[in-house]
C-alpha cells in the first residue's frame, strides 16, 4: 500500500514540473531524393519537459540540424515522423541537457519550391534577359536586396 502510494506522488510530481512548450509554423528547406530539389517544410509540434521556455534557442537549434538532417520522403511515414521526434529529443538531451519527455507533432506540410536558381537562370535566358552578364548580376544583385 505505501508503495502505490510512494509511486503515485512521484507520477504526479513528475507531472507538476513538466511544462508545455510549442512551435508554431516551424519552416526549413529539405532536400527530396527526387532530383536533390529543395522542398519547404512547415511544422507545428508540441512538447512537455523541463526548462523548455528558457531553452528555446536551442529547442530551434536543434530542430535546424534534425531536419536537415532528413530527406523529405523519410518524413512521409509514420516510421519516418517517429525516428524524427526520437532523434531530436536525444539531440537535445545530449547535446544542451535539455529534456523533451513527449513531442507531438502537430502540422506537417510540405509546400513546393516553385523555382530554384537553376531554374531561374533558364527562365531569364528563355525571356532573353542573360545575353550580357551585367544584366543577370544586376537581377541578382536586386533579388538578394
Amino acid at each position: 500500500m505505501i508503495r502505490k502510494i510512494l509511486l503515485s506522488w512521484i507520477v504526479i510530481q513528475t507531472f507538476a514540473l513538466a511544462e508545455v512548450y510549442e512551435v508554431s509554423n516551424f519552416q526549413s528547406d529539405i532536400f527530396s531524393r527526387d532530383g536533390n530539389k529543395l522542398k519547404k517544410v512547415t511544422l507545428s509540434l508540441r512538447m512537455e519537459g523541463r526548462d523548455l521556455k528558457e531553452n528555446d534557442y536551442k529547442i530551434t537549434d536543434a530542430l535546424n540540424i534534425i531536419i536537415s538532417s532528413f530527406y523529405l520522403e523519410d518524413l512521409f511515414t509514420s516510421k519516418g515522423k517517429e525516428r524524427f521526434k526520437s532523434s531530436l529529443s536525444q539531440y537535445l538531451e545530449k547535446k544542451y541537457n535539455v529534456e523533451a519527455d513527449a513531442i507531438y507533432l502537430k502540422k506537417f506540410k510540405i509546400t513546393p519550391v516553385s523555382l530554384d536558381v537553376a531554374d531561374l537562370i533558364e527562365a531569364l535566358k528563355a525571356e532573353g534577359c542573360c545575353q550580357k552578364p551585367t544584366i543577370v548580376k544586376k537581377v541578382f544583385d536586386t533579388i538578394e536586396e
